[in-house]
């Protein structure tokens, strides 16, 4: 009997060990730039912008994660008919879910990959005009570890229904991002 205590305790020291390693949660702050994959048609082309990002994960084992992002972006569409300003502020709320390669790198290097499901609103800036419309995204990126700290680049697709102002096509924004991030 003490054999099979003194066996138990360990596992859990371990495992608890285990865990003070990798925290379950992770919290993370980026900022980068954003361009729309292509533009709407002849004279009407999107310029690149830039964005910032918040997001946290829980991760449910050592490789999968659920990532909730908020992205927010912003970029000018020339000559195309935009009320206000002809700049549009983005929105992208997602739920994600990670794939991270861990022990195929090094200890301290994470490639992974993501992809999800959410919502983008479009505003345009200097109007009262804005939409919502359900959106995806699908990314990856590479992950340094420095203990609780970290830093983190990657880039996502997200895609959603741009339908407005006498457009209707899916529109493909090219998010790429620099940050960091903490575990909790």
């Amino acid at each position: 009997m003490t054999a099979r205590l003194l066996l138990v305790s360990l596992l859990l020291t371990t495992s608890l060990q285990a865990q003070e390693k990798t925290p379950r949660w992770v919290l993370g702050a980026a900022l980068g730039g954003v361009s729309p994959a292509d533009n709407f048609g002849v004279g009407v082309d999107w310029k690149s912008g830039w964005s910032a990002a918040a997001n946290l994960t829980y991760k449910v084992t050592t490789n999968l994660g659920i990532r909730g992002d908020a992205t927010f972006a912003q970029n000018d569409l020339s000559g195309g008919g935009i009320p206000g300003e002809g700049r549009l502020n983005k929105f992208a709320y997602m739920g994600n879910a990670v794939w991270q390669a861990v022990g195929m790198t090094s200890e301290r290097l994470h490639p992974y990959a993501l992809a999800g499901l959410g919502a983008v609103r479009v505003h345009a800036k200097g109007s009262d005009s804005s939409f919502t419309r359900f959106g995806g995204d699908i990314g990856f990126g590479f992950g340094y570890r420095l203990g609780r700290l970290g830093l983190r680049a990657e880039g996502r697709d997200v895609m959603y229904k741009f339908d407005r102002f006498g457009y209707n096509k899916t529109q493909n924004d090219l998010v790429w991002e620099g940050g960091v991030t903490v575990g909790l």
